[in-house]
């Protein structure tokens, strides 16, 4: 082998060797690139926080149980359990303040409450033929007696909407005899109610309600105020749980019993109508 081959051969190895070298080196170029790439990348993320975003309401209202149960404990730790049992209780306690002494007046030893509703027939046909300022006069004189004669039976205005009055006895004897009383007295009116006609029909009912801010609610409640709307003028009617209550009674005569369908109750009533005891007049 001449030198010139020898000198060849090593030319061709040392190019080889080069190729070599460069791809390796290539490849090394491109793993840090890209090494650095994700670096750049991460270093960005950490120097600007994420947006913030609305937590979900799941998690929110996670939040506020884990809030209420820390300031629970934090009452506890610092007052003692008195303290949450005195705070958990206050707002029950104000609730019956507020409504006890009602209560305690309207309601009979048995639980139930007597309610007694009223309203003027034809209240509207009468407006419209007298107008307003002497509809007015009547509706006052109106108010007056019925007013006076409630308080002389030891009655509860709850309220009065137009014409019409919700009240509420301890006694269904109060009760009938306030509903009588009524009568007799507008009947015997002299002033402008009788002049004009004026009849009351009312409505009486007794059963268990729930009291709030000065007003009764309940099934029983709706039922009275249904018991009045199938009364005519000038009569007095009561639901047969109230005749019931009074079925030994000699001071009241109870006659013409009607079965009626009331307005959203299942099954129909027996309403009877009410009169005072002869022996009484």
């Amino acid at each position: 082998m001449t030198w010139l081959a020898v000198l060849l051969g090593l030319f061709v190895a040392s190019t080889i060797g080069l190729g070599v070298v460069v791809i390796v080196l290539r490849a090394r170029l491109a793993r840090a690139r890209t090494a650095i790439a994700r670096l750049e990348e991460e270093r960005l993320i950490v120097a600007r926080p994420p947006a913030r975003r609305r937590p979900p309401r799941a998690l929110r209202r996670a939040t506020y149980a884990v809030k209420a149960v820390a300031e629970t404990a934090d009452l506890v730790r610092t007052h003692g359990m008195q303290a949450l049992v005195a705070s958990s209780i206050d707002d029950l306690t104000q609730w019956l303040r507020e409504d006890r002494a009602v209560v305690e007046r309207a309601t009979a030893p048995d639980g139930t409450v007597t309610m007694f509703f009223s309203d003027i027939e034809g209240s509207t046909e009468l407006n419209v033929a007298l107008g307003d300022r002497a509809f007015v006069k009547v509706l006052t004189r109106h108010d007056e007696l019925m007013r006076s004669t409630i308080e002389r039976h030891h009655g509860e205005v709850v309220k009065t909407q137009g014409d019409g009055f919700m009240v509420v006895f301890r006694w269904p004897t109060d009760a009938l005899r306030a509903a009588l009383d009524v009568q007799e007295r507008l009947a015997a009116d002299r002033g402008r109610i009788r002049t004009h006609a004026v009849k009351v029909r009312i409505g009486v009912h007794r059963g268990a309600v729930v009291a709030r801010d000065g007003d009764y609610f309940g099934r029983n409640v709706a039922l009275a105020a249904r018991v009045a709307s199938e009364a005519a003028g000038g009569e007095v009617l009561v639901s047969d749980d109230l005749r019931e209550a009074l079925i030994d009674s000699t001071e009241f005569v109870f006659d013409d019993v009607r079965e009626v369908e009331l307005k959203g109750f299942a099954t129909p009533e027996l309403l009877w109508r009410v009169a005072p005891s002869p022996d009484d007049r």
